[in-house]
């Protein structure tokens, strides 16, 4: 049986823009092709809903989407802004009782989408120019003061929606802005003071008024080092703003019903083929539905390329995809469990030139090299070497998760085992517990490593 036969594999798009939204086919694409994990839906329900509801006051605040490069944070903003404009579309949400809760907020809004590329234009100068050119499209005039003549932009902002209600009485003004924190990590210190209190003010001005804010940042701005001159700033921003964090689980769910997506015939046998495994590894059996769910992707991959800090993690996407690709018309193992683990990501990292272009990346792989250059050439142990080399491999990817490539941390054996889900046909003719056999010819097998890659 082959690889394709237990997946009903559907390529990821890789890079979504928030303005796809704005157009009417294309938002409703994005509506029901975005999976809602139990954990999303309730961050949706519970904050997202409430905050941008203007029929029941809560002291809203503004809303930020948290989530690195590829981790669908353009996609979830795509998918609140395009309900918040039309109301037909909640049809497309593929999570009841999310659907049922965004009624509150479905078609409420005008949506003005935008993402901020190079400029040099201050954080507020940029977004009322925007906002400016929005309303005159929409039937709305309505001019922002200079701001060397105000004192303040929230009455600026009580303005401008009086003019929006006066010819749109039912509805609220939405503003979603992508990549806001590459825009202020390139700002200098001065601009970012008086961006950071724009910001503050948009965050403001949501408690009052029909007007509500929706940002996509890469990662917390609150928690950022870049920005710890200005702790003071950050934390009144902080106070007028509700994070939304796209987790290790949220991407998990996505890759298993969207690349992975299986029947309840696939999921049966698959889990028929990963069973007589269970026995060599300490929590695969209470894992399974996680095995089943993401084969032939082996759970850990995730989580460990989601600790590599110095590869972007739009990155996991595409080599998930990639590897599954390769794996779709290869026979599926029988004596071995034929996982995708987290080494298969080294030889990506070998071949890429710019991944190599990096100081902590390049020492890691030429280290590797030597390693397994001596292997080849030393090891006495033909038969073993295929995993040895899979253990290498494993060890370097590891080494980047670290916060220093010289830190003296690293994977246990038993670690090794179950996260690669390292297997020698004939361990299970040892007659002894198949967990300690198989952790016990690991061990012996890092030992040989050592012997034999120790230079001289």
């Amino acid at each position: 049986m082959q690889y394709a036969e237990l997946i009903q594999f559907e390529s990821l798009e890789s890079v979504i823009e928030i303005r796809d939204a704005d157009k009417a086919d294309r938002a409703k694409q994005l509506v029901s092709t975005y999976v809602i994990s139990n954990e999303m839906a309730f961050r949706l329900i519970n904050l997202v809903f409430v905050q941008l509801r203007f029929d029941q006051l809560s002291d809203n605040k503004g809303l930020l989407i948290v989530g690195n490069y590829g981790t669908g944070k353009s996609h979830l903003m795509a998918l609140i802004s395009a309900i918040a404009e039309k109301a037909d579309l909640i049809n497309d949400l593929n999570h009841p009782e999310v659907a049922q809760a965004a009624q509150a907020i479905a078609g409420q809004f005008h949506v003005l989408r935008t993402e901020i590329g190079a400029t040099t234009m201050s954080l507020r100068d940029m977004l009322t120019t925007e906002l400016q050119t929005y309303l005159n499209q929409i039937g709305v005039h309505f001019q922002f003061p200079a701001a060397n003549t105000i004192t303040n932009n929230k009455k600026a902002f009580e303005d401008m929606m009086a003019a929006f209600e006066a010819r749109y009485p039912s509805r609220g003004l939405l503003l979603v802005v992508d990549e806001l924190l590459e825009y202020l990590r390139a700002r200098s210190d001065q601009e970012i003071i008086l961006d950071l209190s724009f910001l503050r003010e948009l965050g403001e001005v949501c408690k009052d008024l029909r007007f509500r804010f929706l940002a996509g940042i890469q990662e917390t701005i609150f928690d950022n080092q870049r920005f710890e001159f200005v702790a003071n700033a950050l934390r009144r921003v902080k106070d007028r703003f509700e994070q939304i964090l796209i987790t290790r689980q949220d991407i998990k769910f996505v890759v298993a019903k969207r690349l992975l997506k299986k029947t309840a015939w696939q999921k049966n046998k698959i889990e028929q083929y990963l069973l007589p495994f269970t026995p060599y590894y300490s929590n695969m059996n209470e894992r399974m539905a996680e095995f089943v769910s993401l084969f032939p992707i082996h759970p850990d991959y995730i989580d460990t390329f989601e600790r590599i800090t110095a590869i972007e993690k739009r990155e996991i996407l595409k080599t998930l995809e990639r590897g599954v690709q390769t794996l779709a018309c290869i026979a599926i193992p029988e004596t071995y469990p034929g996982l995708l683990a987290y080494d298969s990501y080294y030889p990506i990292l070998q071949e890429n030139p710019s991944f190599r272009s990096l100081p902590d990346i390049r020492e890691v792989i030429e280290c590797s090299q030597v390693l397994e250059n001596r292997i080849e050439q030393t090891f006495t142990r033909t038969a073993y070497k295929p995993m040895a080399i899979r253990m290498i491999h494993a060890l370097s990817v590891h080494r980047l998760t670290t916060y220093d490539i010289n830190a003296p941390v690293g994977v246990t054996a038993q670690e090794l085992r179950d996260s690669l889900c390292l297997y020698f046909d004939g361990i299970q003719e040892l007659g002894g517990n198949p967990a300690d056999d198989l952790l016990s010819f690991v061990e012996t097998l890092l030992k040989e490593i050592r012997k034999w890659t120790i230079l001289p």
